[in-house]
């Protein structure tokens, strides 16, 4: 019995990439950023919006990471 993607998951999209399925969920933002960062975006390269926050997540959660890790160490003690 095959299952469908969309079952296994009902509350987010699931897309087929190179890394296999990718299951995607929504992150709500007020309209009126969306629209300003939609208008600021044009021109250059990026498709949408949510591209360009995928990025900056990509781009910016390894240091965030890291300093969690760092204050967790300091908090123990061995920083």
């Amino acid at each position: 019995m095959r299952t469908s993607l969309k079952a296994l998951c009902p509350l987010g999209r699931l897309t087929q990439g190179s890394r296999g399925v990718v299951e995607y969920v929504t992150i709500s933002i007020p309209r009126p950023l969306y629209e300003r960062l939609a208008k600021a975006l044009k021109g250059t390269g990026y498709r949408s919006p949510t591209e360009y926050i995928i990025f900056l997540i990509r781009k910016n959660l390894p240091d965030l990471e890291s300093e969690d890790v760092k204050r967790r160490l300091k908090a123990l003690g061995y920083l």
